[in-house]
């Protein structure tokens, strides 16, 4: 199969070992045998320079696929189908920290939510775009618990930007295409009035293409054989197409990790209060915003990701609830 754009390449399984770390931004490994959506993506325009290489392993070679990509350091983007494999296939057997994109908590065969919830490994675990009469209450009771983050439908509608914090963290992302409602998305087996809009998606697949740990993503929840022409196929296209194009103009800047604190701009806020104040760092560069989260414990600040809109809380007199939800999890009582 050949690409029409040069920036997407076909290559064998075997091929694979042939790539070094830094050769690629990224490998798309498609486990149903269905290659529309690579050919719909080859015929969009790249507007920066990448290589992006497509391979069809089978399921049954994804773990090792995953871990050898993990090895080179090379991103890798699952197109996984109706639904995701079983858990067992990829999800890594250390720390990881995940985003799941879905509608609620329910999922017919692979139920990754319950895993996520369960596994000591998931470090940390946002759930974006869930409508909630969708969610069962015990779920979504059990992942507050777990000082894991959620942002349901209804708070993400006209401020998609305040998503970005709670995925730049994230190694590991699972989308489910059924979140987008049924008009934006007509080969959608739950057929969903509501739900994610099609740019909507596109703005999400961004977000997690400028993460700073990106891994891998999952892609599920569409039908693999639909058609070439369809608006399904071309949404999930360009879908893809954000999510590389992210990537490759991505900067990686963790405030004194891999960036030194010097080069952001720094805003203290006084709350009103003796001695309280909140510190809000922001780069020049992409316009991120970080706050700083006082270890009570361990007399050190955690950088957390945070939104334009906390710093505009905070400046108006409030506390942000965001600066309250990390303090509570740094410092458990």
């Amino acid at each position: 199969m050949k690409a029409n754009n040069s920036s997407f390449e076909a290559i064998p399984v075997a091929a694979l070992s042939e790539l070094t770390s830094g050769s690629a931004l990224a490998v798309i490994i498609n486990t149903t045998g269905e290659s529309n959506i690579f050919k719909a993506l080859s015929q969009l325009y790249c507007h920066s320079s990448y290589k992006v290489y497509y391979l069809e392993p089978g399921v049954s070679q994804l773990r090792k696929t995953l871990e050898f990509c993990e090895e080179l350091k090379i991103r890798s983007v699952v197109l996984c189908g109706e639904e995701l494999p079983a858990t067992n296939t990829f999800i890594p057997d250390r720390n990881y920290s995940a985003t799941l994109v879905s509608a609620g908590s329910e999922f017919n065969t692979t139920d990754i939510l319950t895993h996520i919830i369960s596994d000591k490994n998931a470090h940390s675990f946002s759930h974006v775009g869930y409508q909630l009469y969708r969610y069962n209450p015990f779920k979504l009771s059990e992942i507050r618990g777990r000082f894991f983050e959620e942002m349901r439908l209804g708070s993400l509608r006209g401020a998609v930007n305040n998503a970005e914090p709670l995925m730049r963290n994230s190694t590991h992302f699972f989308v489910d295409m059924r979140s987008i409602r049924q008009a934006d998305f007509p080969d959608n087996s739950n057929q969903l009035p509501n739900g994610l809009y099609g740019e909507e998606m596109c703005q999400l697949a961004r977000y997690m293409g400028m993460g700073q740990r990106f891994v891998s993503l999952f892609l599920f929840g569409y039908l693999s054989k639909s058609k070439f022409s369809s608006t399904s196929t071309q949404l999930t296209a360009e879908v893809l197409w954000h999510l590389f194009e992210a990537m490759a103009a991505s900067i990686s800047e963790d405030p004194g990790i891999t960036a030194p604190e010097e080069i952001f701009n720094k805003k203290i806020v006084s709350m009103g209060q003796e001695g309280q104040e909140i510190v809000f760092i922001s780069s020049p560069t992409t316009g991120r915003w970080w706050m700083v989260v006082p270890d009570v414990k361990n007399n050190i600040n955690q950088f957390i990701a945070c939104s334009y809109s906390d710093y505009l809380t905070a400046y108006s007199g409030e506390i942000p609830l965001r600066w309250l939800f990390f303090y509570q999890k740094i410092n458990p009582s």
